[in-house]
């Protein structure tokens, strides 16, 4: 193994699926943020965006290929050399190819180009045989959960290694008993993420006598761009417009230092597969000393572990019945939320995720 300090400057060339921000993107940027000096990372998007403008803002030089939706696989031979021409002979030391569409475009450029490739896998799409055949192809391959590294066979498993998604740890985090009963959650505002049953949920609460309120806050959804006026009817139809609220949020952090409590509702996609991979949401949660509550599946059970509320009856009632005790018991929250912290500092700090891909990086790159 070499230390970062010995090392040669690294460069990897990133590739990522999609040109706007979302989970993965942000992931890599935090990442990015915190890399060693020596890493000099370039960017290949496969479709343009805010993401884009991101990487530029922080000096990493962006080339993008426009590919969207499914139909974008049919521009691959084109873009695939483009690329060879462009990369090769560049200095480039690995690929990290950022979820299943952007390995599957790495695998040959990989190949073209003449560096090894890592794969980051945040999701369970293609989980099972189409993601061990791709994996197959990967020098190395690097999970977001336990859970997910499991599918694969041993001679897999043998390069693989698990890095949390990672998130910042606040250094002092405000009390939650200074909050108001406000339930947050965060997420695109995709049906998927659930939270047209939290919105029901506060409903239930309100009915209940609990002075609950509701933000959820997150980005409209590439695919279900009109999911966010969805939600927002409901809210109207239901009477919660002075106590809640649906759209972007500028600043997290000011939103998690108001939250009582911080909620996730997503279900599957896919019937049988989990919906979640680690949500970064839960970790940032427990990083500001929130309890959290979500359906016990997958990643987010061994995200929480055993701080927090697992939801089993993923309606809104079963959602109101898990959020009740800490909008009700401010005292519950912060105990919780405490928990959750412990387990957030050790298990889950951005430092720490670095310092796994810096070690693999150069593994790959020596």
């Amino acid at each position: 193994m070499i230390a970062m300090s010995e090392a040669r400057s690294i460069r990897p060339l990133l590739v990522a699926p999609y040109g706007q921000h979302g989970g993965s993107e942000m992931v890599m940027l935090r990442m990015l943020d915190r890399f060693d000096e020596r890493i000099q990372a370039q960017a290949l998007l496969l479709g343009g965006g805010t993401f884009a403008e991101m990487l530029r803002e922080r000096g990493i030089p962006v080339d993008v290929e426009d590919m969207p939706g499914k139909q974008g696989v049919l521009r691959f031979p084109g873009a695939l050399l483009r690329a060879r021409r462009h990369f090769r002979g560049a200095g480039i030391s690995l690929i990290h190819a950022n979820g299943t569409k952007a390995v599957l475009f790495a695998i040959p450029l990989s190949r073209l180009i003449g560096v090894p490739l890592l794969w980051m896998k945040h999701d369970h799409f293609w989980d099972g045989r189409v993601s061990r055949l791709l994996a197959r192809f990967c020098a190395r391959l690097v999970c977001v959960s336990e859970g997910m590294a499991a599918q694969f066979p041993p001679q897999v498993r043998a390069r693989t290694v698990v890095a949390y998604p990672g998130v910042r740890i606040p250094d002092e985090p405000p009390d939650v008993r200074q909050t108001e009963p406000l339930i947050v959650c965060v997420g695109r505002l995709d049906p998927s993420k659930g939270f047209y049953d939290v919105i029901r949920a506060t409903r239930i609460l309100r009915d209940r006598g609990v002075d609950a309120r509701l933000r959820v806050a997150g980005p409209v959804d590439r695919i279900h761009t009109g999911h966010a006026a969805e939600l927002e009817q409901l809210v109207v139809d239901l009477e919660l417009s002075d106590v809640a609220e649906v759209g972007w949020a500028d600043d997290l952090d000011e939103l998690y230092r108001r939250a009582r409590v911080v909620a996730m509702a997503s279900r599957p996609d896919v019937p049988g597969k989990p919906s979640e991979g680690a949500p970064t949401v839960l970790m940032e949660a427990m990083a500001n000393r929130r309890p959290v509550v979500a359906p016990r599946e997958g990643g987010m059970a061994e995200v929480m572990g055993p701080v927090g509320t697992l939801v089993d009856d993923l309606t809104p009632e079963g959602l109101a019945d898990a959020l009740e005790p800490y909008l009700r018991d401010v005292e519950l929250a912060a105990a919780v939320g405490a928990e959750g912290r412990e387990r957030a500092t050790e298990c889950f700090s951005m430092e720490r995720t670095v310092q796994t891909l810096e070690t693999v990086y150069a593994e790959m790159s020596h």
